[in-house]
């Protein structure tokens, strides 16, 4: 598995309900990846801000996105090619 690191911003899709965020699908580079499981997350707090990781699969590839409350914004990681 090849795991690149990509660190730029991203455009997300999320549906918010029963208290969880879980993101749909995902703009990156002009292209839209549809989420079609989320593999993990977790927080990261620091302070008075916070960051929402996730690890979602979008084909064969996982994506490594976070959303980083202190900037509202969504970023992309990593990217892990089989």
């Amino acid at each position: 598995m090849n795991i690149e690191q990509i660190d730029e911003p991203i455009r997300v899709l999320a549906d918010c309900a029963a208290g969880e965020i879980r993101p749909l699908r995902f703009q990156w580079h002009g292209r839209t990846y549809k989420v079609q499981a989320v593999n993990g997350r977790w927080i990261d707090r620091g302070g008075e801000s916070y960051c929402l990781h996730y690890s979602v699969q979008s084909g064969s590839e996982t994506y490594y996105i976070h959303f980083a409350s202190g900037q509202g914004q969504w970023w992309l990681d990593q990217v892990a090619v089989p």
